[in-house]
């Protein structure tokens, strides 16, 4: 059974509530996604509020993180309030379809549901945290470029078949994928993510 709860270095992230809990690759990505102050940042599907808080904990930014299940969301908005950066964190109950701010934005990033139907579980909020139906890959492309400035930055990350259809539906709306990690338990394991920053400017 996971933990309730995962303790960093400045600030606690509880989990109880979140079907998707804090995993090594998500904290690779909160890791490598860089961040300047002042930009605006969008998180699409937030979850515990992990990728959030690993970015404001960087530089002085001002972020908006969406997330559609309603206990994800609670628990996001409970960690960001707990955090040291509570003031930068906004949190937003809302699908990433309908969602709309009055600016765009210069970096998104998203840890994004890529089960198929197939395997649906017995667990809801878990079924909306890993599987696709709630944001497919053209939803993701789509609202994704919407929200981001011309100059923007996106990072996703999916695992290895996943990523591949994504670069093709990225492509059609006009993402240039920049850099590419691959990550691997061990350099022997199969290859089980992948996270790549897409620019619009190619």
């Amino acid at each position: 059974m996971a933990n309730s709860y995962f303790q960093f270095k400045q600030f606690r992230i509880d989990q109880d509530q979140c079907g998707m809990k804090v995993t090594t690759d998500a904290c690779f990505m909160g890791a490598v996604v860089p961040v300047n102050p002042g930009l605006k940042v969008l998180d699409i599907g937030t979850g515990t509020g992990l990728l959030s808080l690993m970015l404001a904990q960087k530089a002085d930014i001002n972020l908006d993180a969406i997330e559609l299940d309603q206990n994800a969301f609670e628990q996001a908005k409970a960690n960001f309030k707990a955090s040291p950066w509570a003031k930068n964190l906004n949190p937003f109950h809302a699908p990433l379809q309908s969602f709309e701010a009055n600016y765009k934005y210069d970096l998104i990033i998203c840890n994004p549901p890529f089960f198929k139907s197939s395997q649906i579980g017995q667990k809801a909020n878990k079924n909306k945290a890993l599987h696709a139906q709630h944001l497919s890959m053209e939803d993701l492309a789509v609202h994704a470029k919407r929200c981001l400035t011309e100059e923007g930055h996106f990072w996703v990350m999916y695992p290895e078949q996943e990523m591949n259809e994504f670069l093709v539906i990225a492509k059609k709306q006009g993402f240039h994928p920049q850099y590419l990690f691959r990550l691997r338990n061990s350099p022997q394991s199969p290859l089980f993510r992948m996270v790549v920053k897409f620019d619009l400017s190619g």
